[in-house]
C-alpha cells in the first residue's frame, strides 16, 4: 500500500504548505504524507483531506503487489483448490453437480 499524495497535490497545483493549512493536519504529519509514499494515513488523517478536497480515499492510496514471491504463492494455493474442493465433497453426503460448470457442491440443490 502506498499513498499517492504528492502526485495528487502536484496535479492539483497545491504546495505542500497549502495542503498543510487546508488539511489543518499537523506539520509533521502533512509534510511526511507528501514526501513518504510509504507512509499510510490513520483513517482520521484521510478523512480530513477526504474532506477538504472533496475526493475519495481511492485517489489518495494505492494497493501494490509486493514481489514476485507472493504471486508464486498465490498460484500454489490456486493448484491446491481443487484437492480441497475434492476432500470436501468425499466428507459430504448430500452432494449436487452444477451443469453448468461441472462443479461438486456440498449440498443439495432444490428447484424453485
Amino acid at each position: 500500500m502506498q499513498n499517492q499524495i504528492k502526485k495528487f497535490i502536484e496535479e492539483k497545483g497545491i504546495s505542500r504548505y497549502k495542503f498543510w493549512q487546508d488539511t489543518k493536519l499537523g506539520r509533521d504529519t502533512a509534510y511526511r504524507l507528501c514526501n513518504d509514499p510509504s507512509y499510510i494515513p490513520t483513517g482520521s488523517v484521510l478523512d480530513k483531506i477526504c474532506t477538504t478536497y472533496k475526493v475519495q480515499p481511492g485517489e489518495l492510496l494505492v494497493w501494490l503487489p509486493d514481489d514476485e514471491p507472493f504471486v508464486e504463492a498465490m498460484a500454489d494455493s490456486k493448484k491446491s483448490q481443487p484437492e480441497e474442493v475434492s476432500n470436501i465433497n468425499k466428507h459430504s453426503g448430500n452432494q449436487s453437480t452444477d451443469q453448468a460448470d461441472g462443479i461438486v457442491l456440498p449440498f443439495e440443490r432444490r428447484s424453485a
